[in-house]
């Protein structure tokens, strides 16, 4: 039984989200989007996003969702390492001795899981231990870090590795051996996922064996890539697919080429997740296999929460605000509001936060520091104290404003992506009926409120 469970460096992410979002008056002939009657503008949501009642009822479910901890050395690396997509630097796990530790942290720690290291060293750099028994380890190959990539890991940061931990893997290396042992074959989203988010679209290596690859090709192994009988149903590679499209928008070239065969692709699960869509808001509990409602949880969550969640980084921003979208968001999080006493599979219950995240970061403007690395965050305000007190001093030495203000202005705001997409999904959820997890190995609700 396999297992299926990355932010582009920074001025490249926000360029693509901001073509696929609010300065999108350029954004149809960008993604050469048909004019139907799907893609029309729609009303744009409250312009106050604050007081939004569907974003109310997604920052409750948010909140009480984090609420349900994980704790170091009882979860598995496969298990947290979903936390972390849903969360990214603010995923935090209790201890068992009653602390907290970031859980980034804690995977970079060198700790041993069955015995096993997390990370170890390859002869060309390094990678998450692979798979040995389902939710345990990679499910697949560069799983680790295709989802730890949308924490915008910096490429030095260090990964303890072996079971002394006293070698060390940095991201740099992870990357490196992905790009050496890539190969053909259904197990390539995560790699996409992760190589996308370090590389540029138009990256060209050799690998191990002396065979050329690109991320171009890999786009194509996706493209081909059944949805229905791929992981989670398919929405994984679609993930990986929109997030690498993304990453070529905002190069601000044509969509031509497999570029274009990458969003035509996209642009037809759109439309057939909507088509699927129950009357309640939730998205098909068979993925694209067909219409499915369910009435259980746990059934209907794994299906609803990863199609949200790959819809989050494939939509224009301005589709965001149409109404099968947003019955779509308000599914999810009631969901997650009403259950959440309920246990959860780690995996579908991280995928249904993430989906909400992502939507919270797109639409609302109080929630601009998600994810982000603290450090940034600090050097962000330490830039925007020191721009101000410039400003300041500026206006007071000027009667007004310079004349060559206002296009400067116009110049940052077409660069500021405000909320867009990125994204991630995990392994081995996508059949219902699978068995249940040990006791062990699902997420206990806290008991909070």
């Amino acid at each position: 039984m396999m297992l299926t469970c990355r932010l582009w460096t920074g001025s490249s992410v926000l360029l693509a989200l901001a073509l696929l979002g609010s300065s999108v008056s350029n954004a149809q002939e960008v993604l050469r989007l048909p004019t139907t009657a799907h893609t029309q503008p729609v009303a744009s949501a409250p312009a106050d996003a604050q007081r939004d009642e569907l974003l109310e009822l997604v920052n409750k479910a948010i909140d009480v969702t984090k609420r349900r901890q994980l704790t170091a050395g009882v979860h598995t690396p496969w298990q947290i390492v979903h936390g972390i997509l849903a969360m990214r630097h603010d995923f935090i796990l209790k201890t068992p001795e009653g602390g907290e530790i970031s859980a980034i942290d804690w995977m970079a720690s060198g700790v041993l899981h069955d015995g096993l290291p997390l990370f170890e060293v390859t002869p060309y750099g390094g990678r998450g231990h692979p798979f040995t028994k389902p939710y345990a380890f990679e499910g697949h190959p560069t799983q680790f870090m295709g989802y730890m990539s949308m924490s915008d890991l910096p490429l030095d940061f260090v990964f303890k590795a072996g079971k002394d931990g006293k070698d060390k893997v940095t991201v740099a290396d992870i990357i490196n051996d992905a790009k050496m042992q890539v190969k053909e074959g259904p197990e390539i989203t995560w790699t996409l996922w992760a190589l996308t988010h370090y590389l540029p679209p138009d990256a060209q290596w050799l690998n191990a064996a002396g065979e050329p690859w690109s991320i171009e090709r890999m786009v194509q192994i996706q493209i081909r890539e059944s949805v229905l009988t791929s992981a989670c149903g398919g929405t994984h590679g679609l993930f990986a697919l929109s997030y690498a499209r993304n990453k070529y928008i905002a190069t601000r070239k044509p969509l031509r080429g497999v570029w274009l065969e990458a969003d035509q692709k996209i642009q037809r699960y759109i439309t057939e997740a909507r088509a699927l869509q129950n009357s309640d808001g939730s998205f098909s509990a068979a993925y694209f296999r067909g219409a499915q409602h369910s009435t259980d949880f746990a059934t209907r969550l794994p299906a609803n929460g990863h199609i949200l969640e790959w819809l989050m980084i494939a939509l224009e921003e301005r589709r965001l605000s149409e109404p099968w979208v947003r019955k779509g968001v308000a599914s999810v999080a009631q969901d997650l509001i009403d259950n959440r006493k309920t246990p959860a599979d780690c995996g579908p219950l991280y995928h249904a936060l993430h989906a909400l995240n992502l939507y919270n970061y797109r639409v609302n403007p109080a929630a601009g520091d998600f994810g982000r690395r603290p450090i940034a965050r600090q050097q962000e305000a330490e830039e925007q104290q020191a721009e101000n007190e410039e400003a300041s001093r500026t206006t007071s030495a000027n009667e007004g404003p310079a004349a060559n203000d206002a296009p400067a202005e116009k110049e940052a705001s077409e660069l500021n992506l405000g909320r867009r997409p990125f994204g991630n999904t995990p392994p081995e959820i996508a059949s219902p009926t699978r068995r249940p997890l040990p006791a062990d190995e699902r997420v206990i609700p806290s008991g909070a409120e």
